[in-house]
């Protein structure tokens, strides 16, 4: 009998070394995933931290050159600096040759990108049709399954509370003509009292024009920069 006793302890006894061996694994996975989480979250931070760092800088090197320079960086209080710790030279090579190998790089990616970006964009455009067409369908679908039981809802509601869809169409009528009498209000306002003067059609659409030109020259400036640096070695 005692040994039958002990037999029975020891598997009682097993089940519960299991579940504390299972118990464990689990809290050692979840410390992982954890750990990972944590991992990938400081690692995103940090690369964000370090980008608009490295924007800060150089908007502010930016500036230093086009005020205090004149548009010539050896001349900047950065440059002067730099120039006097006699590591301005160091400095510009290093610069160059960065903007080199950067625009290299982009010319790689203008001349090999745009033929898969195109499908891309013809597969994204394609999505939104057909999830536009799928919602097209299902508005159709409940609008007509709601027109259809309209009568007999209707029906319904007269038998037990005579009056009330009377009510509830006059109610959306009169809802529905508020809100279009507020809309041509608000067209007529914006029409005469906001889109004048400097905010009129004609000048808003010459601001579009020059914002345009604008555009235009900067990105031929940028890329005859991008064609000269790409020619440094």
């Amino acid at each position: 009998m005692a040994q039958n006793n002990k037999g029975n302890k020891n598997k009682t006894k097993q089940p519960a070394g299991k579940k504390n061996v299972q118990e464990k694994t689990t809290q050692q996975k979840k410390k992982q995933i954890a750990s990972e989480q944590k991992k990938c979250g400081s690692c995103c931070k940090w690369i964000f931290g370090s980008f608009v760092l490295l924007v800060l800088i150089a908007g502010v090197l930016i500036y230093d050159t086009n005020v205090n320079g004149k548009g010539v960086f050896e001349r900047s209080t950065v440059g002067k600096a730099l120039k006097n710790a006699g590591v301005l030279p160091h400095v510009e090579k290093v610069w160059y040759t960065t903007m080199g190998a950067a625009a290299r790089g982009y010319k790689w990616v203008e001349h090999h990108v745009p033929p898969y970006a195109k499908p891309a964009g013809q597969l994204a455009c394609d999505l939104f049709k057909l999830a536009r067409n799928t919602a097209c369908n299902v508005y159709t679908v409940v609008s007509e399954f709601v027109a259809g039981k309209l009568p007999a809802v209707a029906s319904f509601l007269e038998q037990y509370i005579p009056g009330l869809p009377k009510k509830i169409e006059n109610t959306s009528l009169a809802v529905k003509n508020v809100c279009v009498e507020a809309f041509g209000r608000a067209v007529g306002f914006f029409r005469t009292q906001v889109f004048i003067g400097n905010l009129s059609p004609e000048n808003i659409n010459k601001a579009l024009n020059q914002t345009q030109n604008v555009v235009i020259d900067y990105y031929n400036q940028f890329h005859k920069k991008v064609d000269t640096y790409s020619k440094l070695k």
